[in-house]
């Protein structure tokens, strides 16, 4: 089944994958999203909870994430994000990490295509969607830039 890559709006250059814990993943590999791709979970068929499921539930992984926002912030690049579940929440961090890897913060635990970072990715969408949080998509800068653009998270005002 062919998807659609939400940044650079083709299916010319995306494949499907699954995790070894069965979560199906997308990797659009236009030059444009660097060496790695841009890699991200197809929508969850209608009609299906997601908070009820697997691992997000067993680590709250919503609820953690909504309270790593404050009310009158702009919007933060994901990578802060990602910082703030590791000074917050170090014990989820640190799980996911050896779970799913990371491009470069611990190189004992690399990611292949599917990293710690989509499986997060993903949940702020769901978020997004639930209405819970807004999204926008500026440079990726830092640690990042490889990336080409990066998600900006900031709660729903």
């Amino acid at each position: 089944m062919p998807h659609l890559c939400p940044l650079c709006v083709t299916d010319e250059n995306t494949s499907e994958g699954r995790t070894d814990d069965g979560i199906r993943f997308v990797v659009c590999t236009h030059r444009s999203h660097g060496p790695d791709g841009f890699v991200w979970e197809p929508s969850a068929p209608p009609g299906k909870s997601i908070r009820n499921d697997g691992l997000g539930a067993e680590l709250s992984i919503w609820d953690r994430l909504l309270e790593l926002f404050d009310e009158d912030e702009d919007f933060i690049p994901y990578g802060e994000v990602e910082d703030r579940l590791f000074e917050k929440y170090p014990d989820i961090a640190e799980k996911l990490l050896r779970r799913y890897g990371h491009k470069f913060r611990d190189p004992a635990f690399p990611s292949s295509q599917y990293s710690m970072s989509a499986y997060l990715a993903s949940r702020l969408r769901e978020l997004e969607k639930e209405g819970a949080l807004q999204l926008t998509w500026r440079p990726a800068t830092g640690e990042w830039a490889h990336n080409g653009v990066i998600s900006h998270w900031r709660l729903t005002r």
